[in-house]
């Protein structure tokens, strides 16, 4: 179901969050653990693990996480304090703050990327609400 060529994109840890496709959630949401997105999401999402977003998935609203792999669409700022890696055929429409990004071909970026090197964590806390 989660194929990669890492092999570890795609994986997430025990404790899960999933929302399912044609699935719509409207205001912020606070996650204990990693969160699958293959629905809507019209809000802020704050995380304390990895957030993958499915080829359907979609979010308007800024993200916060630990990793973050994107297959689907992001409208927003990405502040993710490890890595993040933005899949074939994902549309990225913000800005990005990060430590790791990676970009498959014809993935679609647009806005600015600031990286940060490992020993500069990432301010997460510092994402701004959406307005």
């Amino acid at each position: 179901m989660f194929n990669s060529k890492k092999g570890t994109d795609d994986k997430v840890s025990n404790k899960l969050t999933t929302l399912s496709s044609q699935s719509l959630i409207k205001g912020d949401c606070s996650i204990d653990g990693d969160m699958r997105i293959d629905g809507t999401i019209e809000g802020n999402i704050q995380c304390s693990g990895k957030i993958v977003i499915g080829p359907e998935g979609r979010v308007n609203g800024n993200i916060t996480c630990t990793h973050a792999c994107l297959h689907g669409t992001i409208i927003g700022d990405a502040y993710v304090k490890e890595e993040l890696t933005l899949k074939a055929n994902c549309v990225m429409q913000g800005n990005i703050y990060t430590s790791k990004l990676e970009i498959e071909s014809q993935a679609k970026f647009n806005g600015s990327c600031k990286t940060n090197d490992m020993n500069q964590e990432v301010k997460l806390l510092e994402a701004p609400a959406k307005k």
